[in-house]
Parts: structure tokens; sequence; C-alpha cells
């Protein structure tokens, strides 16, 4: 299975990835990582100029995007669940992975976190003191919010409250899907 947490930066997707992959035995693939190892930096080395070494270009975005399907369709291929956390802003990218993941028999679900932006304010600024791959900040932030393409076909998940009660629900959500 492919469960895929989406959304905007300081949502909440990868510290919910984090409980929901130890509650499932999953792996996590994290999209500030992937574009991170591709553009062969550390993953804790801040850009501050977005388009620094190119990591943030379209072409880079594409290139993140189909590394982290392809690695999701073939490690849930073999009967693993794997964990996407990406903002997945783009309708096209979710499409392309339902398209694939269907294609092969993979079960797949989209949860759409979202959380009051005082909230994901706060957030993105005490990202700024703790070790963390992301280089989203509120400017980012409002830039993303300016061209995410609605959620279709996801749950939309109320991120402004604890993780761990966040990855139960989901979980939850994951048992009743697969039980109907």
């Amino acid at each position: 299975m492919i469960i895929v947490l989406f959304g905007l930066p300081g949502c909440g997707k990868s510290t919910v990835a984090s409980h929901l992959s130890k509650r499932l035995n999953a792996e996590v693939i994290n999209s500030d990582l992937v574009r991170k190892r591709l553009a062969g930096i550390s993953p804790l080395e801040k850009v501050q100029d977005r388009f620094e070494k190119g990591i943030y270009s379209p072409s880079m975005t594409e290139k993140v995007y189909s590394t982290m399907v392809e690695t999701a369709i073939k490690k849930a291929s073999s009967g693993k669940t794997v964990i996407l956390d990406a903002t997945f802003k783009s309708k096209k990218h979710r499409d392309a992975l339902k398209k694939l993941a269907k294609g092969k028999g993979i079960n797949i679900a989209f949860f759409f976190l979202q959380a009051p932006e005082e909230v994901i304010k706060e957030r993105l600024e005490r990202r700024k003191k703790e070790k963390n791959p992301s280089d989203a900040d509120w400017n980012i932030y409002l830039k993303m919010k300016a061209s995410f393409d609605p959620p279709e076909d996801a749950f939309i998940i109320d991120a402004n409250r604890d993780a761990e009660s966040i990855a139960c629900e989901i979980e939850k959500i994951i048992k009743e899907d697969k039980a109907e």
C-alpha cells in the first residue's frame, strides 16, 4: 500500500509520517530528503536562495516526484507499506501516482493535512531552530498556497493537534477502508 500525506509546508506531514510509520511498520519517503540527495547536498544543509544549486527548479521538482513515485511503486509492489511525505501541490503529480498505482494493483490512500495559518506560521518559525531538512518558510508557504491545486479524492485531516492522534486516525481510516 502507498499512503500519501500531503499539504502545505508546516501542516505536520513529516511529524505525522514518523508516527504513522511506527504504527504501520511502513517506510517513509520524504520529498525534502529525496531532493537534497539528488542535488548531492547534506539533508540538513539549508538552502537560503531557493534556486541555489537548482534544487527548486521545475526540472528538479519533476525529478524528485518521479524518483519518489518510482521508489514507492517498487517497494509497494514487493509487499511493503510506503508513506509518501510531500506537498503534492500539483494535481498532475497526484494523478500520475494514482494511475501508476492502479496499473500495478497497489492500494493507495491520500490524506490532505491542513491546519490554521497561525499554527503553520508558528511551526515554520519553530522549525528554523530545529534540525529539519525542509527549507520552507512563511514566504514559501504563501507562494505554494497561491498555486496549490485543491485536493480531490483525499481524506481531509485536521492537523491542528498532536501527531500521534492524527496517525491513529489515519490508521483507523486505512483499516476501515480495507474492510469495505
